[in-house]
């Protein structure tokens, strides 16, 4: 770990539901740039288009959801109704709330451990998100933080091999990063 991550400090927004990170050393806030995704995701919420950014919710959670657990279902049911109808804030609001147990559990101690399903979970969860937006970049976030999970071999024996991994980390990163960015431009074209 480089020294400028070694003195972060990182504290979960309860207002904004999300984790921030603090310069450990002089205590401001550090400013996070948008990646492509973001950037694009931001313009279609300034357009107005929460169904789009929905959409593209369900697909990040989709392409890490090979086999979905019965909450998981729910969770996405509720969210292709949101694309198809107008579904009430409240009724996302609703089971989102109802699931932030699970979730906390899912990011604290199954991200932790390395669990290759915390990730899909999560991910199905943004998708009911009241706040569409904030859905779409959490949930394009767990995508790329699954795909990086499944590159990993268990163990490392050998320095070479670390090497190896981070290179391999970069491709699949940046082969996800594709795919969300590719995805997107199709969404604005519907």
């Amino acid at each position: 770990m480089n020294k400028r991550n070694k003195n972060l400090i990182y504290i979960y927004d309860t207002d904004h539901q999300k984790i921030i990170m603090i310069d450990g050393e002089t205590g401001e806030r550090v400013r996070e740039e948008d990646d492509k995704v973001t950037g694009l995701l931001k313009y279609l919420h300034e357009q107005g288009s929460s169904r789009l950014l929905r959409k593209f919710a369900v697909w990040c959670a989709r392409q890490i959801n090979d086999d979905l657990k019965p909450i998981q279902k729910k969770i996405l049911d509720l969210a292709e109704k949101a694309i198809r109808d107008d579904v009430k804030t409240e009724e996302l609001k609703e089971l989102y709330e109802e699931t932030e147990g699970t979730a906390v559990a899912a990011d604290t101690v199954g991200l932790r451990q390395g669990s290759k399903s915390a990730p899909a979970y999560l991910a199905a969860r943004e998708c009911i998100n009241p706040d569409a937006l904030d859905g779409a970049i959490q949930a394009a976030r767990f995508h790329r933080l699954w795909a990086e999970m499944q590159d990993q071999p268990e163990e490392f024996s050998d320095k070479a091999l670390k090497e190896v991994r981070a290179a391999s980390d970069r491709d699949t990163l940046k082969k996800v990063d594709e795919q969300q960015t590719d995805r997107l431009l199709d969404l604005m074209n519907e």
